[in-house]
């Protein structure tokens, strides 16, 4: 399940709650402090890789092809290859 980022307009306190996603806005979040509704906001999220990083180093190191400035695109450069 996410986590939710939710804030009170009133007292301007944030509240994280992990909830189903079809559960993100229903049944609304109740402030603890003023008892209003709170807003969920968009929360900041991290991504991790098992990848070195290599292939976007690779991809760094070849040189840019030379195309001419007009070619259909049905050319041999362009064609998909079989």
């Amino acid at each position: 399940m996410p986590l939710y980022v939710y804030v009170c307009p009133e007292c301007e306190i944030e509240l994280e709650e992990r909830r189903a996603t079809v559960h993100a806005d229903w049944p609304p979040v109740e402030c603890p402090v003023c008892y209003g509704l709170c807003e969920r906001t968009i929360s900041r999220f991290s991504v991790r890789s098992r990848s070195t990083g290599a292939d976007s180093r690779r991809a760094e190191l070849i040189p840019p092809r030379d195309l001419p400035a007009a070619h259909h695109p049905d050319c041999a450069c362009c064609r998909p290859k079989r």
